[in-house]
């Protein structure tokens, strides 16, 4: 696409991994004052760096830093926004940055993603998916998603996303509603239609609880592959990753599930995590009750657990935002961290792979409540600044030295 676009969970493939290399902990620490409280975050970078908050009443503010730490307000949009909708920010060589707002039909609890230069795909106001160009709709496709649901894209273009959702099955209840999905989709955009390329239906009382799954090669072959999470009842959540062989699901793969109902265990992102370089996925067991930030790695047809650290949050019970979190190599050491919150939620924690286990390498004030996502920004030179939102209404940055 000649657009470029960021998104509240940092690439359109929902995996929470940034590229790029920082100095944290040795950051240089930059308050940003808001004309409200604010719910998310989304950051780009030119010559200055550049985040488009909104706000929890659905106003927009735009705010500019330089690489010495000097801020100011670009621009104020009120009532940019029914609610606290999740952005989706473009960068046009042409046009300069907009902010892409959609009309009534689409729900607002999610935002259209661009699939091509002139086409955009959405969930409409009834659960149907919708592809869409400037003059209108182009094609439509029931499939009963819920209001919050988001679409990740692969690489080469194809989407998941979860469907048929119900209140009928396992009700948890801690991702805002209590309306979970039943199904996974993979389809792609082709000559102006919505094609399907798999369907995965769960048995029984199985759910997919959360609003999105994520795209990452997990197994090392070169091409993605989907994390998700499933619930029930009786097991409460486990990870779950279908293998992708470019055209279809070729093989699925569980962790162990925590063993009770009413534990959610919540994605994170995938990357080398690993002391020798492989590939891990992330995940937070029970954010809300003494979290747990875990690590597993495929092996032959299962997600086996390789360590787990105690003492952190990803998410606040209620929330639709799952995106408190990010990974990449934030200290420049060259393996990634995963970032999470501390338990009050009042401070950034890295924390990292070790050759036993996994240990906290760094952390920084937030000088508040985090109550936004966590914004990353690639800067020139491929340093990466961070930022999040405060319940006191601040925009805290923090840019490498």
């Amino acid at each position: 696409m000649l657009d470029r676009y960021f998104y509240t969970f940092h690439n359109p493939a929902g995996n929470h991994f940034v590229r790029g290399t920082g100095s944290f902990p040795h950051v240089l620490t930059v308050d940003i004052p808001l004309q409200g409280r604010p719910a998310w975050a989304v950051g780009y970078a030119m010559e200055t760096a550049i985040w488009h908050i909104v706000l929890a009443n659905g106003d927009l503010q735009v705010v500019e830093v330089t690489p010495e730490g000097s801020a100011q307000t670009l621009g104020f949009e009120p009532g940019w926004f029914a609610g606290a909708q999740p952005p989706l920010v473009g960068v046009s060589m042409i046009e300069g940055a907009y902010v892409l707002r959609s009309d009534d039909s689409v729900s607002p609890l999610a935002h259209p993603i661009p699939v091509n230069d002139f086409e955009a795909l959405y969930v409409d106001q009834g659960g149907e998916l919708v592809l869409g160009r400037e003059e209108g709709v182009i094609a439509r496709l029931p499939v009963q998603a819920a209001p919050d649901a988001r679409l990740v894209m692969n690489r080469h273009g194809q989407v998941a996303l979860y469907a048929n959702a119900t209140d009928q099955r396992y009700v948890h209840g801690v991702l805002g509603d209590d309306l979970e999905a039943a199904t996974l989709l993979v389809l792609q955009i082709r000559e102006r239609e919505i094609q399907l390329l798999a369907r995965v239906d769960l048995p029984g009382e199985d759910v997919y609880e959360g609003i999105a799954p994520f795209w990452a090669d997990i197994d090392g072959d070169g091409i993605e592959d989907l994390v998700t999470t499933v619930a029930n009842t009786t097991l409460g959540a486990r990870l779950r990753a279908y293998l992708w062989d470019g055209a279809g699901l070729r093989q699925e793969a569980d962790s162990p599930p925590i063993g009770r109902g009413n534990r959610w265990r919540h994605q994170l992102s995938a990357a080398p995590f690993a002391p020798d370089g492989r590939i891990e996925i992330a995940a937070m067991r029970t954010p809300h009750i003494g979290g747990a930030l875990e690590f597993f790695r495929f092996a032959s047809d299962s997600l086996v657990q390789t360590a787990a650290l105690e003492g952190f949050t990803s998410h606040v019970i209620g929330s639709r935002n799952l995106d408190q979190t990010a990974a990449g190599d934030f200290n420049g050491d060259g393996p990634p961290e995963v970032l999470v919150m501390d338990e009050s939620r009042h401070a950034v924690v890295a924390v990292q792979r070790a050759d036993q286990g996994a240990k906290e390498v760094w952390r920084l004030d937030a000088g508040g409540t985090i109550v936004s996502n966590f914004a990353p920004v690639e800067l020139l030179e491929d340093r990466l600044a961070l930022a999040a939102g405060t319940a006191d209404g601040r925009l805290r940055v923090w840019l490498p030295r």
